[in-house]
């Protein structure tokens, strides 16, 4: 091989395959002092520490403090610049120029909305984690404290769940009391948010694969020592689980997931569904959607014809908020990575690159307040980028269900404000009873740089349109959504607004 076309191949490779990653906080109020996070991984997800690469700030927009170059310590992947003051109102964002390896290229931070006063804060997380507690691809995953550190210090997350498998967990005595060290160590209120939590798989039409989040460290995990515990799927009733915990009186939610393959599906013709236990649906992770059947992100291992996916779910009454996350078996957090990828061989295409986040509203980076947000349905889910995006009808917040007055049932006016995370398109569509309703289109810079807003009116009457005598919900009611689609592919899905006649 000729060296010189070697060392060109080279750069171009450690250009590619490095990823620097910049984080501000997604709410600031104006004039609030913040810091920028960095982290720098490479190809293969894991911290690099490139000593040649060098950041030019070409200014913040709505940002004050920042120096003109910014380099990485001698040997760290990871950096902080701190007394960065927001200024004005709108967007806030930091806009870059990176060198490495001889080449420059243009890099931004995630977008930020900045108030007078927030009306509340934003976080971003993964909440479906497995580490080598679980009983899947054990040879490539790692600890829990990993898991935390990872999270914490390179995908740049506020939150995440280690959410293991039970069979994995309860192979060894000390794997449980090891999950629950390292929450109780790794949660720190105002930098990052630990959540103790395990994944129980149920068999079809026994409720599926759901996993169980609390907001203590101390809480105990399900197992029944019996022979219909030890499978894949087993024939054991979600509603046995929920006795369990609810018998072991600490706090908690069960979030269902991948409910729409074809394989140990869930699906909404089945009598049990409840809100209070499982207030949230994982509509997206790397292995896939369970939105709708027919999606741009088609579930891994084939669908299923039954009614099993989120829009079913609505239509059959069920209440839920919606969360994405990895569901990641190489525990990566956050990372854009192949989670299946085996030894010397190149990655299959059962899956995607981009794992999925939970974005959560909360008053403050706390457990409590985490865990309140989640269950309280004050959540969105997106495909990886931290977009920012609201929904609103006629003022009633994403999450909430509101009484139909008499405004309400002659016209609904719905507003979905985004700022998206590195796509200057976006098409915005309005889900209404599980069904498409209207589709806004928006083309250029102002997609990352604004606040944008699409606006559907909804003018027919109530009566006309609302859901009755649904499997979950007998009264009338009407339940709308949004989800936007981004120029690269990627999602974001607010959590519904309920109207109840």
């Amino acid at each position: 091989m000729n060296p010189e076309l070697l060392h060109a191949a080279q750069a171009t490779s450690r250009l590619i395959n490095t990823r620097l990653c910049v984080v501000i906080p997604s709410m600031l109020a104006t004039g609030e002092t913040f810091s920028a996070r960095f982290s720098v991984t490479g190809g293969d997800a894991l911290p690099a520490a490139p000593s040649d690469l060098l950041i030019h700030f070409e200014g913040g927009c709505g940002i004050a403090g920042l120096p003109s170059t910014f380099k990485l310590p001698a040997g760290e992947s990871t950096g902080c610049i701190e007394g960065l003051t927001a200024t004005g109102e709108a967007v806030a964002r930091i806009r870059m120029r990176v060198e490495l390896a001889g080449r420059t290229t243009a890099c931004c931070s995630n977008p930020a909305w900045v108030f007078p006063t927030p009306p509340y804060r934003l976080f971003f997380g993964d909440l479906h984690v497995h580490t080598q507690y679980s009983d899947c691809s054990g040879w490539r995953c790692l600890s829990p404290d990993w898991c935390y550190t990872y999270a914490r210090d390179i995908s740049l997350l506020d939150f995440a769940a280690p959410a293991d498998h039970l069979r994995g967990i309860a192979a060894e005595a000390s794997r449980w009391p090891g999950l629950q060290r390292a929450a109780r160590e790794y949660d720190d209120p105002g930098r990052f948010v630990s959540l103790l939590a395990f994944e129980s798989s149920h068999a079809q039409g026994y409720g599926g694969d759901n996993n169980v989040y609390f907001n203590v460290d101390d809480a105990p995990y399900f197992w029944l020592d019996r022979e219909d515990m030890r499978g894949i799927a087993p024939a054991v009733h979600l509603r046995e689980l929920w006795a369990f915990l609810d018998a072991a009186g600490k706090p908690y939610f069960t979030v269902p997931h991948h409910t729409g393959r074809a394989a140990k599906y869930r699906a909404w013709n089945e009598d049990y569904h409840d809100p209070a236990r499982e207030p949230l649906f994982e509509i997206y992770s790397s292995w896939g959607s369970s939105e709708r059947r027919h999606t741009r992100l088609p579930i891994s291992g084939g669908n299923n014809e039954a009614p099993a996916y989120f829009t079913d779910a609505l239509q059959a009454g069920a209440r839920y908020g919606v969360i994405a996350s990895s569901d990641d078996h190489a525990t990566l957090p956050g990372a854009v990575h192949h989670f299946r990828v085996d030894p010397l061989q190149p990655p299959t295409l059962n899956g995607f690159a981009h794992k999925g986040l939970a974005a959560v509203r909360a008053p403050a980076l706390t457990r409590a307040a985490l865990f309140d947000g989640l269950r309280e349905r004050q959540t969105y889910a997106t495909t990886g980028a931290r977009s920012l995006v609201d929904l609103t009808v006629n003022g009633a917040a994403m999450g909430t269900a509101v009484p139909a007055d008499a405004a309400l049932r002659r016209q609904r006016t719905i507003r979905v404000r985004f700022t998206l995370d590195g796509s200057s398109m976006a098409n915005v569509t309005l889900m209404r009873n599980g069904e498409p309703l209207a589709c806004q289109s928006f083309r250029g810079a102002s997609v990352v740089s604004s606040v944008n807003e699409a606006t559907f009116v909804d003018d027919d009457a109530f009566d006309a349109i609302a859901v009755r005598e649904a499997r979950y919900h007998a009264d009338p009611f009407a339940v709308y959504y949004a989800r936007i689609e981004d120029g690269n592919g990627a999602h974001q899905w607010t959590s519904p607004v309920w109207i109840d006649g």
